[in-house]
């Protein structure tokens, strides 16, 4: 496995873990209260959905055997992107943010700084992998 995909693959192991860590507060609250505060819900399903997309990443990258120093850039930036989101999510719902629009918060600015990341390198693992097929 290369260097790019490990770290795909271990980002998306260890956002798993925490995703699933995440639902234990969650089933806690819940418990007790018709509802959960909506940003541990949004962070918890960010981290659970942001696994598979990592690991699936990974698998594409090997797929085409892209090996570079670029797929290895491409992989930070994706895993630097998700890893803001749920930074982001997590801090809202730390410090109770009712509209991080309104707020513009550091959790705000953390998600903000989701697409600048990940977007360029899900392209370039995207472009690499389109025309090695």
């Amino acid at each position: 496995m290369s260097t790019a995909q490990n770290v795909l693959v271990t980002y998306g192991l260890l956002v798993l873990s925490y995703g699933l860590i995440l639902g234990i507060p969650l089933a806690i609250t819940r418990s007790s209260a018709p509802q959960a505060p909506r940003h541990l819900v949004t962070a918890h399903l960010s981290a659970l959905m942001q696994s598979p997309i990592a690991i699936g990443l990974a698998f594409a990258i090997g797929s085409v055997s892209f090996d570079s120093n670029l797929a290895l850039v491409a992989s930070c930036l994706v895993v630097g992107g998700l890893l803001t989101e749920t930074l982001g999510g997590t801090l809202n719902g730390l410090r109770g943010t009712s509209d991080q629009f309104q707020e513009k918060g550091a959790g705000f600015r953390l998600n903000a700084l989701t697409g600048p990341l990940a977007i360029p390198g899900t392209l370039i693992i995207t472009a690499a992998v389109l025309t090695k097929l």
